[in-house]
């Protein structure tokens, strides 16, 4: 009887989810597991702490695993002991005497770089370990390229994918076997309390998660303006905020292009239905861009051969976090960030570039805050775009500073948004 440990990291679901699929296909016994990840976030001076929002939504979603996995006849372990994921993974290997690991790989090098520990150690001791692609639309053999030859910029990764590409079809829940292991449903132990001004007043979890689709696309047809209102900042309909559930993996990117497909078929098909799945590409383009460039994307210099010449100054690091800096745009979307772990993407373009290119930082703090804060934080997009708006990323233009007063009156032109945080 071969049974495997079924590791779930950033892929809290069992619906379209190639390792889940696996392993219930191929062992006797499936002993389902998540560990619990070191709750901080890494910058160059030390660690900072996970928001509440975050731990909230996080906990949120194992709990909605947790409880998927109890209806469907077996148990999920939580694991919440000291040590790093190596060593904790490693000892329930150990410990239940298992055949195989079986889990998702995730593009960013701290991940990587698990995985190989991982399966070095499997491999003295005769363990399988079997790595599974899931968190992009497309796997790495569908693509119209190698990995080295990875585009330079996003038009014409988008524009190859679309001539030569289509993602495939969502694989099924699989059928669930007992597991050998008994353990009581997960509960998350920490609630953070929901301010009314959220644009992101959402739970964690699968269900929430195909709730928030059904509302964006079926309810509300809300896509189909998608492209016009995208650079909103107030309320939680002016974009899809599938970021987050993505994010975690309570939805996949696949069943969300599924979903957008039938609605163009079933509904209608416009620039704002087509642009949702441009969104999904440039997230798509963030995972690979990732996992070609490992390490660097977490470097000062980034992917450029020049080091920027940032500094840190705590004292201005402080203001910014706080939004205390004075402009009210910059300081209206860091109280967003602290109140609710949320923030526009037209909001996180503004305090990136007000950090590198006004209070000439190191953009690596801005990003660790970010990662720390953000219910919807993935690794690839989020240094991706903190890397393009230094100017550091693939993208060689150096200046990416925005006018935070215009984008203010073009953006909140009648000042509710800033209003609405400011007050």
């Amino acid at each position: 009887m071969k049974t495997c440990l079924l590791w779930f990291r950033n892929n809290l679901r069992l619906s379209d989810n190639l390792p889940v699929y696996h392993a219930y296909q191929h062992y006797d016994q499936v002993i389902p597991v998540y560990l619990y990840p070191t709750q901080n976030a890494e910058h160059p001076s030390g660690n900072f702490p996970w928001g509440e929002h975050k731990q909230t939504f996080v906990a949120q979603s194992v709990a909605s695993l947790s409880q998927l996995i109890k209806v469907h006849g077996s148990s999920l372990l939580v694991d919440e002991n000291e040590g790093t994921i190596v060593e904790r993974l490693c000892a329930l290997a150990a410990m239940y005497e298992v055949d195989a690991i079986v889990g998702p790989t995730e593009p960013a090098y701290n991940e990587q770089m698990e995985e190989l520990a991982i399966d070095q150690w499997a491999a003295e001791r005769n363990i399988e370990t079997n790595w599974f692609e899931e968190r992009t639309l497309f796997e790495q053999h569908q693509l119209p390229f190698e990995l080295a030859d990875l585009p330079q910029s996003f038009t014409p990764f988008r524009k190859k994918l679309e001539k030569y590409s289509e993602p495939a079809a969502v694989l099924p829940e699989p059928t669930l076997t007992s597991c050998p292991v008994k353990s009581a449903p997960w509960t998350p132990t920490v609630h953070a309390s929901m301010d009314e001004r959220s644009a992101h007043p959402f739970q964690g979890g699968i269900r929430a998660a195909w709730d928030r689709l059904d509302h964006y696309l079926w309810d509300t047809e809300h896509i189909t303006t998608y492209k016009e209102t995208r650079n909103g900042m107030l309320g939680t309909d002016f974009s899809s905020k599938f970021s987050a559930f993505l994010a975690l993996g309570s939805i996949s990117a696949r069943e969300i292009y599924a979903e957008i497909k039938r609605f163009e078929h079933q509904i209608t098909s416009n620039e704002s239905t087509y642009w949702l799945y441009f969104e999904l590409l440039w997230r798509e383009y963030f995972q690979w861009i990732s996992l070609k460039h490992g390490r660097d994307l977490f470097l000062q210099g980034g992917l450029q051969p020049a080091k920027p010449k940032k500094n840190f100054r705590n004292k201005h690091f402080e203001v910014w976090k706080n939004g205390t800096t004075g402009d009210p745009l910059v300081d209206a979307n860091m109280r967003e960030l602290a109140a609710t772990g949320f923030m526009s993407n037209r909001g996180r373009q503004n305090v990136a570039s007000y950090l590198v290119h006004d209070l000439h930082l190191d953009w690596r703090y801005g990003a660790a805050w970010f990662e720390a804060m953000l219910v919807d934080h993935d690794p690839a997009s989020n240094y991706g775009n903190w890397l393009y708006i230094a100017g550091v990323g693939n993208d060689p233009r150096p200046f990416r500073k925005f006018n935070t007063a215009f984008q203010a009156e073009r953006y909140d032109p009648q000042g509710e948004y800033v209003n609405t945080w400011l007050d």
